[in-house]
């Protein structure tokens, strides 16, 4: 994985998406998404793997990033870093340009190669209009994430803003407190791709209320609406739930501080042997 370059990469999620780690207390408006597809049975191997590029980037100025790892698809690692501009992204590949950091993320990329059986890097900017959030993050916390990839098909932008006017109304109407965070893709997929990120401190969150509350109950008089500017606008959905990994995370201070015992817990101390007697 060549972190000069790499991000995890994550397909927005048309129910349950929401936003990623942040330097401010809103979404972050450039993020790059790098996904690492991995080989069987080679998980373990790579959360070592990752352990290298994290030494390496502690050297740098490097920034943060949050590692996660799916829990339903095919088996890879997607790696999310964030950044306030462009020109952010230019000086953060710059820090990889230089030694010691340089060869030790050559190595680490060469290791963790043997792993991989191919990897994608995109990048996205922030769509405040089409998110949605309800409630402040609470990103230390989260530890899992739903992320949805939406195709929308060419020429059909408008009936998708539309779309997702009317996904927030109905999400404002069942009282969801997901906040669920649009990134339209600019780099590395094809025109008209989404992101939608929507972390969650424990995947009760998933569980629907009950009794639930039915959709087109919720939509009302907008529910064939819905219905005609989904099939119209949207060509596919996929959506991958994932598990965030500390261990291969690069976490800033504050998430440390907030939460030590999930992003830096204390080793256990040896089990003392038997006494004889």
């Amino acid at each position: 994985m060549q972190r000069l370059t790499k991000v995890v990469v994550s397909s927005l999620a048309f129910a349950a998406v929401s936003m990623v780690m942040a330097q401010s207390p809103g979404p972050s408006p450039v993020l790059r998404f790098i996904r690492e597809d991995l080989k069987p049975g080679k998980g373990a191997a790579h959360e070592k793997a990752e352990a290298a590029f994290v030494r390496a980037f502690s050297k740098t100025k490097y920034p943060n990033y949050t590692a996660l790892v799916s829990l339903s698809g095919p088996t890879h690692a997607l790696f999310l870093e964030r950044f306030d501009t462009f020109a952010a992204v230019e000086q953060a590949l710059a820090e990889t340009d230089k030694e010691p950091a340089h060869t030790a993320l050559e190595q680490a990329d060469a290791a963790d190669g043997e792993l991989r059986t191919g990897e994608r890097e995109l990048i996205g900017t922030y769509r405040q209009e089409l998110s949605y959030t309800p409630v402040p993050p609470n990103l230390p916390k989260y530890k899992f994430y739903s992320i949805t990839t939406v195709r929308v098909r060419p020429g059909h932008l408008d009936d998708f803003e539309a779309l997702t006017k009317l996904l927030a109304a109905y999400w404002e109407k069942t009282g969801s407190k997901q906040r669920r965070v649009v990134y339209g893709i600019t780099s590395g997929a094809p025109g008209g791709t989404f992101m939608i990120l929507s972390g969650m401190e424990s995947l009760a969150s998933m569980d629907p209320p009950r009794p639930a509350v039915p959709p087109r109950e919720a939509f009302g008089d907008d529910w064939a609406r819905y219905q005609k500017l989904l099939a119209d606008a949207v060509t596919s959905t996929e959506n991958v739930l994932y598990a965030v990994s500390p261990k291969m995370s690069y976490p800033p201070k504050e998430f440390v501080d907030a939460d030590p015992e999930f992003w830096a817990p204390k080793p256990k101390p040896a089990a003392k042997p038997a006494a004889k007697n």
